[in-house]
C-alpha cells in the first residue's frame, strides 16, 4: 500500500500541471520559449514536492509501524515511485485537453499496478504462454512500476536489516544444500526409473527423450554446484539400466555432498550467531532480532505463496523452494519473484539496486516520451486515421 500511495500522489500532483497551461502554452508558442526549460521546472517542483510527501510519509508510517533501519531505503524506493508517477502523469497532462478523461484515466493506471504487482494476484496463477514462464517474472509483471517497487523493498528489508546482514550468506547456501539433496536429486531419481520403465516403449518416445535432457541438464548443474570433476552425459542409444544405476550412484555422491555441505554451513552461520551474541552481549542480541526480523516477511519471501516446492516440466524441474535465497539463472536481467539479485552477464547486481536501475531507466524513457509528444503524437495519429464521420443528409 505505501507504493500505491506514491503512485496515487505522484500522479495526482502532476496530472493537470500541462493540461491547465494549454491556453497560456498556445499563446506563448509564438513567441519560440524552451519547451525543455517549461518542462524542466515542472518537473523540478514535482520532484521536490514528491520529495516531501514521501519523507514525510515514511516517517509517520514507520514509526507507527515500527519499522527500524529502513528510512532511507523506503525514502528513496518511494521517491523514485512518486518520480515515475509524476513523469507518467505529465505525460497524459499533455496528450489529453480534457481534466475529465484525465482522473477517469487513472484509475485505469492504477488497478492493472495493484493487481499484477505480484503481491494481491500470484505471478504463478496468472496463465502461461509463449511470453511467460514458471521461473521468471511474467511479462506483464515487468511492465508494472509496482512490481519493482515492491520487490526492491521487500527484499531489502528482509536480507539488509541489521540482525538477517550477518546471516544470509549462510542462509543462501543452505537452502541451496536443502534443494539439490532433499528435492532436486530425488525428482531426477523418480524421472530416472520411469525413463528406464517407458524407454522400450514408442509411445513414450517424447517422455523418454525429454527427461533425458532434463536430467542432462540438471547432472551438469550439479555437478559445477558441488565442483566435481566427473561429467555424466545421457542419451537415448546408451542409457540402459547399467547406466541409470551408475547415475543413481553418481547422484547419492553428490546428494552426500550436498548434506555435509549443509551441516558445514550451519556450523559457520552457528559460529556467526555466537561471536555476535560474545560481543554485544546475549540480551542485546535477542533485541536485535526482535527489532529487525519480520516473521511476516520472511514467511512470505521465503515460503511464497504457494507450498509447491517446484514445478516438473517436460525438459526442466523449476525450483519454487524459498526463492528469496535462489540466485536467477539468466544472465539478462530476468528472475523469480524476491531474487536476492539479478544477474546481467556474469556481474550479480543487488535487487534493490537493480530494480532501482530499471525504474530510473523508464523515467528516462518517459521524460524523452514526454520532450517529444509522442502520446499525443500517436493519439493524434489514431484520430486521424479513424473512419470518417458520415454527414447527415440536409432535409429539402
Amino acid at each position: 500500500m505505501c507504493v500505491i500511495t506514491s503512485l496515487f500522489l505522484g500522479l495526482i500532483i502532476s496530472a493537470e500541471e500541462i493540461v491547465k497551461d494549454r491556453k497560456i502554452l498556445k499563446r506563448e508558442s509564438f513567441l519560440n520559449l524552451s519547451w525543455l526549460s517549461y518542462l524542466n521546472s515542472k518537473i523540478t517542483i514535482m520532484f521536490l514536492i514528491s520529495a516531501i510527501q514521501t519523507i514525510s510519509f515514511i516517517l509517520i508510517g514507520n514509526y507507527i509501524l515500527e519499522i527500524k533501519g529502513m528510512t532511507i531505503s523506503y525514502w528513496f524506493v518511494l521517491f523514485t515511485t512518486s518520480c515515475f508517477a509524476n513523469i507518467l502523469g505529465l505525460n497524459i497532462s499533455s496528450a489529453f485537453t480534457s481534466v475529465i478523461t484525465i482522473y477517469i484515466l487513472i484509475p485505469f493506471i492504477l488497478i492493472p499496478q495493484l493487481l499484477f504487482s505480484g503481491v494481491i494476484v500470484s505471478f504463478d496463477k496468472l496463465h502461461k504462454n509463449s511470453l511467460s514462464s514458471y521461473e521468471y517474472v511474467p511479462v506483464i509483471g515487468n511492465l508494472m512500476s509496482t512490481r519493482w517497487s515492491f520487490e526492491a523493498l521487500a527484499v531489502e528489508q528482509f536480507r539488509n536489516n541489521k540482525y538477517e546482514r550477518n546471516f544470509f550468506r549462510y542462509d543462501m547456501e543452505i537452502s541451496s544444500d536443502d534443494w539439490y539433496s532433499y528435492f532436486l536429486i530425488n525428482v531426477l531419481k523418480t524421472d530416472m526409473k520411469l525413463t528406464i520403465l517407458h524407454k522400450a516403449d514408442h509411445r513414450f518416445y517424447e517422455m523418454v527423450t525429454g527427461n533425458l535432457q532434463k536430467l542432462n541438464y540438471h547432472l551438469e548443474e550439479l555437478r559445477l554446484a558441488a565442483g566435481f570433476k566427473k561429467q555424466i552425459i545421457l542419451n537415448f542409444e546408451n542409457f540402459d539400466s547399467l547406466a541409470a544405476k551408475n547415475t543413481e550412484r553418481y547422484l547419492d555422491s553428490l546428494k552426500g555432498f550436498f548434506i555435509r555441505d549443509h551441516k558445514r554451513n550451519l556450523f559457520l552461520k552457528d559460529s556467526v550467531s555466537l561471536a555476535l551474541e560474545k560481543k554485544i552481549g546475549k540480551e542485546e542480541f535477542q533485541n536485535l532480532k526482535e527489532n529487525y526480523e519480520n516473521e511476516q516477511l520472511t514467511n512470505i519471501l521465503v515460503e511464497g505463496k504457494e507450498k509447491e516446492k517446484y514445478i516438473n516440466t517436460r525438459t526442466r524441474i523449476i525450483r519454487k523452494y524459498q526463492p528469496a535465497y535462489m540466485k536467477p539463472s539468466s544472465k539478462f536481467g530476468l528472475a523469480q519473484f524476491y531474487a536476492p539479485v539479478k544477474r546481467i552477464g556474469s556481474v550479480d547486481i543487488e535487487t534493490f539496486w537493480f530494480n532501482l536501475l530499471v525504474l530510473w531507466f523508464v523515467i528516462l524513457l518517459l521524460y524523452i516520451a514526454l520532450y517529444y509528444n509522442i502520446l499525443q503524437r500517436i493519439l493524434t495519429y489514431f484520430e486521424k486515421s479513424a473512419l470518417p464521420v458520415v454527414s447527415k443528409k440536409r432535409i429539402i
